[in-house]
């Protein structure tokens, strides 16, 4: 009864899993299915039809192997795509950098978005523009108007008057100017009219009393130089450093992080990509696989009984069925485990070879920004390339020290520490100013009137004051000062030794590329071979098992079956990795963006920038020859080649003119002309395959 129960259930397990090739274009001898399930009958799941529409996110049901043994339900639409085109998609929507794990979940603060660079730019305390807002001119004034009414004891403080009574008018106000060099400019007009009813005036109405003055005060010691003052600012204290050239060193350092989490960003996508191809190639070697089991099967119980086909055998056959059968599940459905991504053994990912076709499908829409379920199953059609790639040591090693963004921003990191420290040092000074300032001071019966008329006699009021002199202050012992300079100092030490280790990092980074990349193409070799070998062999003992009057060894096939389907995974295996050992030795030579010839570049007018319908491209755009530069020149196969910048000449495309209709158009120009674009001799230039891409 128990063996009975089995057979039924191993029965069942084939008929869904045979529904299931046929709905992902899989082919099963229907012959020989209907025979070994002749007396089988399952009950199908009852489920709602699937919605394949354009629908609000989440509304479509996700693929999974029970909704295609579904009766009724249509195989799923295939949407070939390419690398090229996952490239460009996944930069249209890249508002948010994302990755493979679950950080935008766990800590959505710390995910990098394309809106870092331009947040630091506009920091009202730390940005560029606040830093430039200390050279600012100036402006204050204050106006009243008092009505004072006073009775007073002592008549000399009224001005002849214990009841006395004034109308006074007061104005202050002042225009200064903070220079790069420390000085200070100033000018003041104080002006205020006074009526009242002293009789000791000169004049008896309204006076008018008021000065222009214009001051100068410029640092001789502390605060003096425009070094100083561009690095630490006009109000910088000890240990608060915020002039232009520490925002502007902070601003790159934001722009070299969002290239760096770009650069992951992409070589996620790619490795996304080249899982997905993988897990089509291993779901078409499992049913290939389970198709020769069946026939090795049908062989077994169209023998049955005769010498070599006993009853063990057939049963063996039929559990090498099922165990393929089982592959074929695993293969098509997937199982929620880490797949390959930046950093999981190896700066650009080391190959993991895990999950199914629609979990690494459900996987790549997530890294590229689409929507998770949209009713088409994407299906990848680059193939990856097997030519051998050779490479210089000393021209990569000294390409990745100088071009590896981990190492840029260090190094702006360094040169932040080290201004700090120059600046630092001229607290260790007192703070010794030069003051003049000058004076034109008048008394009249109206505004800017400078003459009087006491006693009928008309008398000139302007008069001319100056002052010149040094103003000193400095704390006794300079502790804080102190203190500041030996922080600044450890602080340039541990930068420096965190660039020194760096530099080391790269190289070992860069070093386990390479011999990556050439055990990759040595093991792709070998893969092929045994491939071949195990592909003679069972094409051999397939064919022998046709004879129909000769006793076979039918466990023979069976192993062969079984080295041949290991064999032809190994091979895909093999075939991913060398894909992905390319793109990683550009990822270590900090080429990865170059390699897919993509660009930063800044919106030179700011006046002029639009809303972009794709958020990814305002700050991340792609330099493409397609985009705005027309077609120039011929190839030497007679085609259109696009004009190239010049260098040091930046094409940035604007995204305010680019639709989706136009991003379109540009990837199948793209496509159309990727043949006949080629790898110059430049030995900057990023090590490519010989399948050379652009973007």
């Amino acid at each position: 009864m128990t063996c009975r129960s089995i057979t039924n259930y191993g029965l069942c397990a084939i008929s869904l899993l045979a529904l299931v090739g046929c709905a992902t274009g899989v082919s099963v001898p229907p012959a020989a299915v209907t025979s070994i399930l002749a007396e089988v009958t399952i009950a199908q799941p009852d489920l709602n039809e699937v919605v394949r529409s354009d629908a609000p996110l989440g509304a479509n049901t996700p693929f999974s192997i029970r909704e295609g043994s579904s009766p009724g339900t249509a195989a799923p639409q295939p949407w070939d795509l390419t690398i090229d085109q996952a490239v460009q998609i996944a930069l249209a929507n890249s508002t948010v950098l994302r990755d493979l794990g679950a950080r935008v979940i766990q800590t959505p603060g710390l995910t990098p978005t394309i809106y870092g660079p331009a947040i630091q730019a506009t920091d009202p305390t730390s940005g560029v523009e606040a830093a430039l807002s200390e050279f600012d001119a100036q402006v204050n004034g204050d106006l009243f108007h008092e009505d004072n009414d006073r009775v007073l004891n002592n008549e000399f403080a009224g001005g002849g008057e214990n009841f006395y009574q004034q109308q006074l008018t007061r104005l202050e106000s002042s225009l200064s100017k903070q220079t790069a060099s420390g000085a200070l400019f100033t000018l003041r007009h104080n002006f205020d009219a006074d009526l009242n009813n002293s009789d000791r005036n000169l004049l008896d109405g309204t006076a008018w009393n008021w000065n222009f003055e214009g001051e100068v005060r410029h640092p001789l010691l502390q605060g003096r130089g425009v070094n100083f003052n561009r690095i630490a600012g006009p109000n910088a204290t000890p240990g608060v450093y915020n002039g232009v050239v520490i925002a502007r060193l902070s601003a790159d350092v934001t722009v070299a992080q969002l290239e760096i989490a770009l650069r992951d960003y992409l070589s996620d996508v790619e490795n996304a990509y080249w899982d997905l191809h993988f897990a089509y190639a291993d779901l078409e070697v499992k049913q290939q696989a389970r198709d020769r089991s069946l026939n090795t099967y049908l062989l077994l119980k169209a023998r049955q009984g005769l010498p070599g086909a006993e009853d063990d055998k057939l049963a063996q056959a039929k559990e090498q069925y099922f165990r393929f059968e089982q592959d074929v599940q695993n293969s098509l459905a997937g199982r929620l485990v880490v797949g390959t991504r930046t950093f999981n053994g190896s700066g650009g990912g080391t190959f993991q070879g895990t999950g199914g076709v629609y979990v690494n499908e459900r996987r790549l829409r997530l890294i590229m920004g689409l929507p998770i379920n949209d009713g088409r199953l994407i299906h990848p059609t680059s193939p990856p390339t097997d030519a051998p790639v050779t490479y210089h040591w000393n021209d990569i090693v000294s390409n990745a020290l100088a071009r590896r963004t981990e190492l840029r921003r260090q190094r702006l990191n360094v040169d932040r520490r080290r201004y700090e420290l120059t600046a630092s040092r001229n607290f260790l000074l007192p703070r010794l100013d030069a003051v003049g300032r000058y004076r034109y001071r008048a008394l009249g019966e109206s505004l800017f009137d400078h003459n009087i008329s006491p006693a009928g006699t008309a008398t000139g009021t302007g008069t001319h004051e100056w002052l010149m002199g040094l103003s000193l202050s400095y704390p006794v012992g300079f502790r804080q000062a102190h203190s500041a300079v030996r922080n600044a100092q450890l602080r340039l030490a541990r930068e420096r030794a965190l660039l020194t280790e760096l530099e080391r990092q790269v190289v070992y980074g860069l070093s386990n590329a390479m011999a990556e990349s050439d055990r990759a193409y040595e093991i792709l070799r070998t893969a092929l071979n045994r491939e071949n070998a195990a592909k003679e062999q069972y094409e051999i003992l397939a064919g022998e098992a046709q004879a129909p009057v000769r006793q076979f060894d039918f466990n023979a096939l069976l192993d062969s079956e079984q080295r041949y389907a290991e064999a032809a995974s190994d091979a895909n295996r093999a075939r991913v990795q060398y894909a992905l050992a390319t793109k990683n030795l550009n990822f270590e030579m900090g080429s990865l963006l170059e390699y897919f010839n993509i660009h930063l570049t800044e919106t030179q007018s700011a006046t002029a920038r639009r809303t972009s319908p794709a958020p990814g491209r305002q700050i991340v755009r792609s330099v493409v020859d397609f985009a705005k530069a027309p077609f120039s020149g011929e190839t030497q196969h007679g085609g259109a080649t696009p004009a190239h910048p010049q260098p040091g000449e930046v094409i940035a495309v604007e995204e305010s003119i680019l639709g989706e209709s136009e991003i379109n158009a540009i990837i199948e120009r793209e496509l159309a002309h990727e043949a006949s674009i080629t790898r110059g001799n430049d030995l900057d230039a990023p090590i490519r395959s010989p399948s050379d891409r652009t973007f």
